[in-house]
């Protein structure tokens, strides 16, 4: 971020679910070999996700400072901007620009609570540490260079002192994390090649050590086991891969890239990849605030940084709710929100899944409508090959945004059973006519029992290039017993004209 150039960085990432690696699957295998099993099938999860034709890479979201600017008013923005919650919701255990008597005290881990409360309702979460200078008594200084980087490794100096405490101050919350079951990707030293934070532009061999010196300490003194390690530089300089401490410190390799055309103009993503680590894009905004096309993110990923399997997004004016198609990013099939994340295997080929799993197909409306039918609709639906998901055609039926009633579904009241399934998905779309006022929203839904007890996905902001709906089936009643599956879509009171609907690829998993 923009104001990264004066805050340091640890990224954490927490999971709210299990992932249970199948046996035949390759592994990928965290660099810490006493990693908990929770955080090995993390990492070997987040790995895999390349893999999949759909849902391959987790969107992720910045809440703030702990203890400071931490908050979910953004996240509930963003939320309401595009009808879904992010893959990961992060925050920042440090104020490393401010200064104080015991600069211990400018290390805060109260947004834990908040991680862990995202990890119960089905995310994952990441953490940022903006750590004050050691080399000052009184912290602060994150901008100016430390001299004597080597004296991190000493703890008899009065620098390596104050980064022991640091350290000692981190390594309870993490502990605290892990005490909770949430698996942490920390991402020390961000942006070490560039030259605005204290620990920047350092001796490559002192910077390697002080990296080795830290993963020894939290992994063999303080025992955490529950840490995947991200190493992250920024895209806009050189040395990129001149501080990478090494295969046996690392899990995942990232960058740092904050640029208004990313596609043509973020470098270094084959370098890092070439490390042969899974890769992440760790911090992700525009130079221009406020008018940036979030589009060309998600699209730039999709054509130039296939691997990618995460991205986290900056807040406040970065924030891709405060600029412009943040739906777009968030609804693309690429993009994995919380509620597609319903871990319980990895398979190697993927396919569409987005849980982890294999996911079945239910209806794909190849040639047929498959027996579903319309809810005030003013014609169909059909198959048609103008609009799909998949394949060669999909489900369309054609609606009046101005009828004095703005529910409009498309259905199938038969007998389903969805015992032991985690996951109900489907994509659908708007056509591109029609006055739409205010937007068009859609949610999936099933009805259960002989009482017909409705559940939903929430609504969700569906236009002409389409989404992806995911309804998650935990603890849902009578999953052996649903008489109908279907989509609702809800008009603006101020649309008008005439307009189409569509749905396609309804899978289960």
């Amino acid at each position: 971020m923009r104001m990264r150039k004066w805050l340091p960085y640890v990224l954490v990432f927490l999971l709210g679910a299990s992932v249970i690696a199948s046996a035949d699957a390759h592994t990928v295998g965290t660099v810490n070999v006493n990693a908990s099993q929770k955080t090995k099938d993390t990492l070997n999860w987040l790995a895999h996700l390349p893999n999949r034709t759909a849902n391959k890479t987790v969107s992720g979201f910045f809440g703030g400072y702990s203890g400071h600017t931490f908050s979910t008013q953004q996240l509930e923005e963003l939320r309401t901007a595009t009808g879904q919650h992010p893959g990961i919701f992060g925050c920042d255990y440090g104020a490393g620009w401010a200064s104080a008597s015991d600069p211990t005290t400018l290390i805060n881990y109260d947004c834990n609570s908040g991680l862990k409360s995202y990890a119960a309702a089905g995310g994952l979460a990441t953490v940022n540490v903006h750590y004050p200078s050691p080399g000052v008594a009184t912290g602060g200084n994150l901008n100016t260079k430390l001299a004597n980087f080597g004296d991190l490794l000493n703890p008899s100096t009065d620098t390596g002192a104050r980064w022991r405490a640091y350290l000692d101050k981190t390594a309870v919350g993490l502990q605290d994390l892990e005490n909770a079951g949430v698996t942490v990707l920390w991402r020390p030293f961000h942006e070490m090649n560039g030259d605005w934070f204290w620990w920047g532009n350092q001796d490559a061999a002192a910077f390697k050590n002080a990296w080795i010196q830290m993963y020894n300490y939290f992994t063999v003194t303080k025992g955490l086991d529950n840490l995947i390690w991200i190493y992250a530089p920024d895209f806009s300089r050189g040395n990129r891969t001149a501080y990478y401490p090494g295969a046996n410190y690392v899990d995942i390799v990232g960058l740092d890239a904050y640029d208004d055309n990313p596609a043509s103009s973020v470098t270094g993503y084959d370098e890092l990849v070439a490390l042969g680590k899974p890769f992440a894009f760790t911090e992700i905004g525009p130079d221009s605030q406020g008018t940036f096309d979030y589009a060309k993110w998600i699209n730039a990923i999709k054509t130039n940084f296939p691997k990618t399997v995460y991205f986290f997004a900056w807040n406040d004016g970065w924030a891709p709710h405060r600029n412009q198609n943040a739906s777009a990013l968030l609804n693309d099939a690429w993009t994995v929100n919380r509620g597609e994340i319903a871990l319980s295997s990895i398979t190697e080929a993927g396919g569409s899944g987005g849980g982890g799993g294999s996911a079945t197909t239910l209806y794909d409306f190849e040639g047929s409508t498959q027996s579903w039918a319309g809810g005030n609709v003013t014609g169909g639906p059909w198959t048609v090959s103008e609009w799909k998901a998949g394949g060669a055609s999909g489900l369309k039926a054609d609606i009046n945004l101005g009828a004095a009633t703005k529910s409009y579904t498309l259905y199938r009241a038969a007998a389903h059973n969805l015992s032991g399934k985690s996951l109900l998905k489907a994509r659908v779309a708007t056509a591109s006519w029609g006055s739409f006022g205010s937007g068009m929203t859609a949610k999936l839904y099933i009805k259960t029992g002989s009482g017909y007890q409705w559940y939903d996905s929430g609504a969700v902001s569906v236009t002409s290039a389409g989404t992806t709906l995911s309804l998650s089936l935990a603890g849902k009643a009578n999953l052996g017993d649903v008489r109908e599956i279907g989509v609702e879509f809800g008009g603006a009171a101020n649309g008008s004209g005439t307009s189409s609907i569509y749905a396609d690829s309804v899978t289960v998993e």
